[in-house]
């Protein structure tokens, strides 16, 4: 059986899968685009099952960023074994998917449009549901008015919800929790490695570790160097910015105005200390090697490795000068 997750929802996929994993004594293996035996593994899984599973589930991750070659290839294989599970997170799927033979199933997932906030509010409380929090419209509202139309950030606020106020969250839990800790926790570990302040950020990582889920953490990094990497591309790279400069770059990119002004190290008025402009300590092609390492490191995560050790080899690595642009000095 073949099960083609499309749409834009990576969020509403995740779910999807976790929530179809529940209660199933079955083997469950990711699958990367840059995984060379992907083809190979798959023909194997769909001749034989092996002795500890009642079956076994394949999870195409990326599909969208596999070959045309290695597509045509998935395509051909018969993969209608009825211990075999595989899915497919994909954007779309084109006119070839039709007309393969065997189990196929195509599902839809769609975030709504960032104005459409109904529908915003929906899918919070839907996503609050599975995790077992209850979520009525109002505590939805409160969310969505401090994160905006974000899924993961959605996602990162319910778990810290569920961790420090349980299955029934209250209004001043919302107001305690997700505002300080958005503003002073994870953002504030991202910050003071892209700020290349290495001990503080050494002293974070314990702290978030324990308060925060693996995936998190790394998506949310990711996230972050992703966010300077398109603002080093966008603006001119200059000494000082105006708020003039914060407001257009923020709209063109879609990134807070709050992050964008502080990775351009702008100073507001009632503010203590001076950002660092990062456009002055970094070149575009050092944050996408960061990005390159995030990637691994997602990986890793996601194979249950340890996410404390991963980041601080990161900051090892930033702290101590070493050559970003080597590719075997990001190998884990």
């Amino acid at each position: 059986m073949v099960v083609y997750l499309t749409g834009d929802s990576d969020l509403s996929k995740e779910m999807y899968i976790r929530d179809y994993l529940k209660g199933k004594d079955v083997e469950y293996i990711k699958l990367f685009a840059d995984d060379d035996t992907k083809i190979q593994e798959l023909k194997n899984a769909s001749t034989s099952l092996g002795l500890f599973a009642s079956g076994k589930i394949y999870d195409l991750v990326d599909f969208d960023e596999w070959s045309k070659a290695e597509k045509n290839e998935f395509f051909a294989l018969d993969l209608s074994a009825n211990w075999l599970t595989v899915f497919v997170r994909t954007q779309k799927v084109g006119k070839e998917v039709s007309k393969l033979e065997g189990k196929t199933d195509i599902l839809k997932f769609e975030k709504p449009n960032e104005w459409e906030e109904e529908k915003w509010l929906n899918f919070i409380i839907s996503v609050a549901k599975k995790m077992g929090v209850m979520c009525d419209h109002s505590i939805a509202q409160a969310i969505f008015k401090l994160t905006g139309p974000d899924e993961y950030a959605l996602l990162t606020e319910l778990e810290k919800l569920y961790i420090y106020s349980g299955t029934n969250p209250r209004h001043s839990d919302i107001e305690e929790i997700v505002y300080k800790r958005t503003i002073s926790k994870l953002d504030e570990l991202c910050f003071a490695i892209s700020e290349k302040r290495y001990t503080l950020a050494r002293e974070l990582v314990k702290e978030i570790t324990e308060e925060y889920e693996p995936v998190v953490i790394s998506y949310t990094l990711g996230k972050h160097f992703i966010d300077l990497f398109n603002i080093l591309v966008y603006v001119p790279r200059k000494n000082n910015y105006n708020w003039t400069d914060i407001s257009k770059t923020s709209k063109e990119l879609g990134i807070p105005s709050p992050k964008v002004a502080r990775f351009l190290g702008f100073k507001f008025k009632d503010s203590k200390n001076t950002p660092i402009n990062h456009a002055l300590i970094y070149e575009p092609k050092d944050v996408r090697n960061i990005i390159e390492y995030l990637y691994k490191l997602d990986r890793r995560v996601k194979l249950s490795d340890d996410i404390k050790l991963l980041i601080n080899t990161l900051i090892a690595f930033l702290e101590n000068g070493i050559a970003m642009n080597e590719e075997d000095t990001l190998d884990l």
